[in-house]
């Protein structure tokens, strides 16, 4: 079948806090914003030869992807990936079906430019919290990395998980926590140059007790535990094994959703699983678990947060040049925070600290003051409006450069291995 998808759609929902809903991606776009990580980190001038064998858990978009290119390009890590995205369904009638998912097409192009190094690269499609994917995942270790992993990323980020042991799906939620909070946020803007965006203020209840134990089974660390102990148990980790447990604490703007919130509750809990199994790799194979705070970036859930999108607009025009995507942080944390053969460079909580300059008194003392210097109802800056916008877009495949919007492509084979063109 031959389809174009010449514009990015999408539509905010005021009634869930004006997120975004994205409508649809485009795959070449993705594969070709994929290529440009690996081009970018090849060219990054971080280069070492200890990459080893990783598995990274969440590797098919933010930090999992970024990660999962620098061990590859720089470190020369063969690697497997354990993600949930949609796959291609070539005999479904619905064109977005047809072609599978964003996180598909990224992790298939990353794979094929790794590949083409003379690496292994490999994925596990499926649910992180099923014993079944977690079984699929060593046996992919046994058969394609030599039996022995030498670091693991988790950078899982998924909004919801089953539960094996019901099988009924669990849901986090992104509430308050105790009392009700104050989201600042813009709207999405009309038809015409004078519908312009608009600053509005919502009120978020606090979330429930269900919801917080629901949230931090999700997002919490009890996941990861399960699968260093299953991988222990397997005799898979290699000595001197590295975990990095990926996450977002958030900022003073946004704590109460994040850190003083339930899916705070549910970064602590991971924080705090990353330190008792650090003790458990010291004892067993002389290894180590780092928690690695990142950033705020754009990724393909930031549309879907309440609040986010405007803090996002300001941070990245507040940093400027400073502010980093993944891969950037990803290429800061192998160079500066984990380097070969030294102890991770972490602060007075053993934590990796990668939102330092975002987290800069006086980049926040700026950021708190544009953040309220508007009032609910004013117009909200379309140039920062549109950039975020379109950095939002990237993240699903468009505003790429080089990539021909009104051309179609095939759909059967811009889902396979071999390089995707648009013509």
């Amino acid at each position: 079948m031959r389809l174009a998808v010449p514009k990015f759609q999408f539509r905010f929902v005021p009634s869930l806090g004006h997120v975004i809903h994205p409508g649809n991606f485009h795959p070449v776009g993705v594969q070709r914003s994929a290529e440009a990580l690996v081009d970018r980190a090849a060219a990054s001038g971080l280069s070492r030869a200890d990459g080893g064998a990783w598995l990274v858990v969440g590797g098919s978009g933010g930090f999992g992807s970024a990660a999962r290119v620098v061990l590859g390009t720089c470190l020369g890590a063969h690697t497997l990936n354990v993600s949930y995205d949609p796959a291609p369904q070539p005999e479904s009638s619905n064109k977005l079906r047809k072609i599978g998912s964003p996180g598909f097409h990224r992790t298939l192009a990353i794979e094929r430019r790794l590949r083409a190094r003379g690496l292994v690269a490999r994925t596990v499609l499926g649910d992180a919290f099923d014993p079944a994917v977690l079984d699929a995942a060593a046996q992919e270790i046994r058969d394609h990395l030599g039996g022995k992993l030498h670091g693991l990323v988790w950078a899982l980020a998924a909004p919801r998980a089953t539960d094996p042991r019901t099988g009924k799906p669990v849901q986090s939620a992104l509430k308050p926590l105790g009392k009700p909070a104050t989201v600042r946020t813009f709207s999405g803007r009309g038809e015409t140059p004078a519908d312009l965006p608009k600053l509005v203020e919502l009120e978020l209840p606090p979330g429930s007790p269900e919801e917080a134990v629901a949230t931090q089974f999700v997002m919490g660390g009890r996941i990861v535990e399960q699968w260093i102990d299953a991988l222990l148990q397997r005799d898979l980790l290699a000595p001197g094994f590295t975990l990095a447990t990926i996450s977002y604490r958030g900022n003073p703007l946004n704590a109460a959703v994040y850190r003083n919130g339930l899916i705070g509750l549910a970064k602590a809990d991971l924080e705090f699983y990353t330190r008792a199994i650090d003790a458990v790799l010291r004892a067993r194979v002389g290894g180590r678990a780092v928690a690695v705070e990142g950033p705020a970036v754009v990724t393909e859930a930031s549309g879907g947060i309440p609040g986010v999108p405007y803090y996002m607009a300001l941070v990245r025009d507040v940093l400027g040049d400073r502010f980093e995507d993944p891969l950037a942080s990803m290429l800061r944390l192998f160079r500066d925070k984990l380097p070969a053969g030294s102890d991770p460079v972490v602060d007075a909580e053993g934590l990796v600290r990668l939102d330092d300059v975002e987290l800069d008194e006086a980049v926040q003392a700026e950021l708190s003051a544009r953040f309220f210097a508007g009032k609910p109802g004013d117009p909200f800056d379309p140039e920062l409006y549109q950039s975020f916008m379109d950095e939002y877009a990237r993240t699903r495949g468009f505003c790429i450069p080089g990539v021909d919007y009104a051309a179609e492509f095939d759909t059967d084979e811009v889902c396979q291995l071999a390089p995707a063109a648009a013509d």
